[in-house]
């Protein structure tokens, strides 16, 4: 199995971006310790040229991790085909006690990376680089998840056996099945769907009010953004499990959510889920710029990034909605009842 073409590339990519981001952990962690911009030492000369190499080198390598994450969906869709059993990537990534928890790392690591990249446009922006010290010391915490990404990601494909029957998506997104897949296959839609376009009303309304308000940006608001934000990532995938997924397949029994994203369903959960991402990501560093404040030359230019920030969680919120419920909206159409 490891010399299958998508896994060699999948292993390939995260041993070089892990092997980069091992660099950068280390010079990060000198340019945290002996920082100091009011100097004018020859020791702080270097580490202002050591910190434009490593904030460029950071700025590819968590791009290209961010997509990994998307090469590793592909890959276990590809491994679907000749793993027994297994229809999609559900299968593959349920072959083994490591696929889903694989992917779960991944996915929250997404909105880790988008927020430390967007704090490192800003700090750039700024002669004096104020965040300097804070944005090295936030790498050096996410270098764990890089290394927890690498572990997984070996023991997934180290487990991997296409002599064992695995399970395929109709067996564990449903409703008689026992785990997590099951218990969101069974989740009453009417629930799911009042779970979710509450927090999406509870998201415009903030929203509405931060932008005609004058309350100054602080923790306690970038802690309820956050939180307004990963509850919707989460009510979202419910619904495309329990709601979205059924008129997509237009069977009741289908509720996967990888099989949409193949060519026979139009690759309609690609821009689907694109714009959840990008929406969850935008929303949660807008939280995360909270925390900066509003004084100062930062403050000024965290404000406006937020307002940025906040236009494309909106624009790409609505366009999720706009994707993700037009197959209920042309299936209603077309037959006049719901499935």
């Amino acid at each position: 199995m490891i010399l299958n073409p998508w896994i060699l590339s999948l292993l390939t990519g995260h041993a070089a971006l892990f092997f980069i981001f091992s660099l950068a952990a280390l010079n990060a962690w000198w340019i945290f310790r002996g920082w100091d911009f009011s100097s004018c030492s020859e020791k702080q000369y270097q580490l202002e040229n050591r910190t434009y190499l490593v904030s460029s080198v950071m700025n590819l390598t968590l791009v290209f991790q961010m997509l990994m994450l998307f090469l590793l969906v592909m890959t276990a869709d590809e491994l679907a085909k000749i793993l027994p059993g297994a229809m999609c990537a559900t299968g593959t990534l349920s072959s083994n006690d490591y696929g889903f928890p694989l992917l779960i790392v991944k996915i929250g690591s997404f909105f880790f990376y988008f927020a430390w990249l967007v704090l490192n446009y800003l700090d750039n922006q700024i002669e004096t680089y104020p965040l300097i010290r804070a944005k090295y010391l936030a790498l050096l915490f996410i270098y764990p998840l890089i290394l927890a990404e690498m572990a997984l990601l070996l023991l997934f494909v180290a487990n991997l056996d296409p002599s064992v029957i695995t399970s395929c998506c109709g067996s564990i997104y449903n409703e008689s099945s026992a785990g997590l897949g099951g218990t969101m296959a069974g989740s009453s839609p009417i629930m799911t769907l009042s779970l979710f376009f509450g927090v999406v009303i509870a998201i415009l309304l903030w929203h509405f009010i931060d932008s005609n308000s004058a309350n100054r940006p602080g923790i306690k608001k970038g802690f309820l953004e956050i939180g307004l934000w990963i509850s919707l990532f989460v009510t979202a995938l419910l619904t495309v499990i329990s709601f979205i997924s059924t008129y997509i397949y237009e069977m009741l029994s289908h509720k996967c959510p990888f099989c949409f994203l193949k060519a026979e369903y139009y690759y309609i959960g690609v821009p689907l889920y694109l714009f959840l991402f990008l929406a969850t990501a935008a929303g949660v560093t807008r939280g995360v710029l909270c925390w900066l404040g509003a004084e100062g030359a930062l403050g000024e230019k965290a404000v406006v990034l937020r307002k940025k920030l906040g236009r494309i969680t909106i624009v790409s919120l609505l366009a999720y909605i706009v994707v993700g419920y037009s197959p209920f909206v042309i299936y209603y159409i077309r037959t006049g009842r719901m499935i």
